[in-house]
């Protein structure tokens, strides 16, 4: 074997461990675990802390849409790992029935989510004694229907939003348009599906329909759409006083970013950003503007295990890190 395939193959481990290494919780690290009961639910979740100062701020992780454990399934750790390094604890817990939570998150409304998330934040101040004015909530798509109720109602100290929508039904007509444009529709077809898909949408969840006629979604799912049809978190952005950093991509695919910027600009404590060439997730739109997870290819899974915190736009995490020690400063 030549010292060039020697050098070749160090280097390839090399690649190899730092990148699985995004993917883990650095072992200097304190990891407590902990259960909020909350509406007769027991939610499990892990506190992580950096080494560094004691009051260090904690961002509280509210999920997006879907069954999600604490971590995402490993696909929030390289952002985690992004405010560890920058001395920036983390706590994140399984949604209800997920994981080791127990109770059913088909089950919830987005008042319903915003009650649970002041709960745990009420539980970290109280209970594991971590300063008001060092916490503060990291939510991801939907949680733009719950993080602001929630930051009302514990008067939190700041919140970061990356790819909120504002109105449930526009958002899912905005979804509906792009996936269409992906199946290559003209505009004349697209903007008349959509506005079917819609009248279907409000006689279903608006009128009464039952959920039969949407073997689809199943009955479960259904009933959670009907439960949120009329979601619209635009007095809740009003009634804000937490200072909030939205982030949104400008290739966002799930989410109209223009209508986002315009609903949350409207207070004066709310920072707002488009980020260029940015997906939903604020991942490179390039390789990864995809609407759904199951889309991802095998090559694009690797290629962000391979990335990492390099898989997000620029800048952006740096963006995030900053804005929340410059609130806990």
């Amino acid at each position: 074997m030549t010292w060039g395939v020697c050098i070749g193959l160090v280097l390839v481990v090399a690649v190899w461990v730092w990148a699985f290494s995004q993917f883990e919780i650095p072992q200097d690290a304190k990891v407590t675990e902990h259960v909020v009961s909350h509406a007769g639910n027991r939610l499990s979740g892990s506190l992580v802390i950096p080494e560094g100062p004691s009051d260090m701020p904690v961002v509280l992780i509210v999920h997006g849409d879907g069954p999600q454990n604490r971590w995402s399934d490993s696909t929030y750790l390289p952002l985690i790992r992004r405010f560890l390094d920058a001395g920036i604890g983390v706590f994140s817990w399984d949604k209800p029935g997920v994981g080791a939570s127990t109770g059913d998150w088909l089950s919830q409304s987005m008042q319903m989510r915003a009650d649970e998330a002041a709960a745990v934040y009420a539980y970290l101040r109280d209970s594991v004694g971590i300063a008001p004015e060092a916490l503060g909530f990291l939510g991801f798509s939907q949680a733009g229907w719950v993080v602001p109720q929630a930051s009302i109602a514990v008067d939190a100290h700041y919140a970061v939003l990356v790819g909120p929508a504002a109105n449930w039904r526009r958002q899912g007509a905005y979804l509906t348009a792009r996936r269409l444009e992906a199946a290559g529709l003209a505009s004349e077809a697209v903007v008349q599906q959509v506005g079917e898909n819609l009248a279907q949408n409000d006689a279903l969840f608006r009128g009464g329909g039952t959920c039969a006629s949407r073997p689809d979604l199943g009955h479960a799912r259904c009933e959670f759409v009907r439960r949120n049809y009329e979601a619209d978190t635009t007095q809740a952005v009003l009634d804000m006083r937490t200072p909030l950093l939205v982030l949104v991509g400008a290739q966002d695919l799930n989410v109209d970013p223009h209508e986002t910027a315009e609903v949350f600009g409207q207070n004066p404590r709310h920072e707002v950003k488009i980020v260029p060439e940015a997906t939903h997730s604020l991942l490179r739109a390039q390789p990864y503007n995809f609407q759904q997870p199951q889309d991802w290819t095998v090559w694009t899974t690797l290629r962000f295990v391979l990335a990492g915190q390099h898989a997000y736009a620029p800048g952006v995490l740096d963006h995030m890190t900053t804005w929340v020690l410059d609130q806990h400063r």
